[in-house]
């Protein structure tokens, strides 16, 4: 997050939290902002691993689709965002990627213009409930489909995405 505010004061990074406080206060905000109600956090966690962040990142998704209309051709991959702190849900180690560990983001994007327009973070296995869904590569891509199907959108996937089912439904 420090790469997103910026730690030096040159014009490349959001200057207003330099003029309002130290940079160890920064840092210390930082380390204590949450996203979630840690007072019913323990309840909701037995169904959902990605409680901590699933109200923030659903209205970012939603604010991504809102902002921005595809174009006529769209892509789904892989992300492994570099991420070592605690979670249920981090991705260990995959050895092709250049973050080798991480939490594992699937992304829809517009080909043309490289914008995210439909995100999933991989959650592994959630625990019966509204929230456990299955993870194999053509039921992801379907989910990040879902709000766009029937809209003439060519979609272009990689081998592990693909399948003949896969296809079979697209069409």
């Amino acid at each position: 997050m420090l790469e997103i505010v910026g730690h030096r004061i040159d014009g490349t990074g959001v200057d207003v939290f330099h003029c309002t406080m130290l940079y160890k206060r920064l840092l210390f905000l930082m380390r204590c902002l949450r996203f979630d109600d840690i007072r019913d956090n323990s309840s909701r966690r037995e169904v959902d691993k990605l409680v901590p962040i699933r109200n923030i990142f659903e209205k970012f998704v939603a604010s991504c689709q809102r902002l921005h209309s595809l174009g006529e051709y769209v892509t789904i991959n892989e992300k492994l965002e570099l991420f070592r702190g605690r979670c249920s849900f981090w991705q260990y180690y995959i050895s092709n990627k250049s973050s080798k560990y991480g939490i594992k983001i699937f992304a829809l994007v517009d080909a043309t213009t490289f914008y995210a327009w439909n995100l999933e973070i991989y959650a592994g296995t959630q625990p019966a409930g509204p929230y456990s869904i299955e993870n194999g590569p053509d039921k992801i891509v379907k989910r990040l489909m879902e709000p766009i199907f029937n809209s003439g959108c060519n979609l272009t996937v990689d081998i592990w995405c693909m399948s003949y089912g896969l296809a079979k439904d697209l069409l």
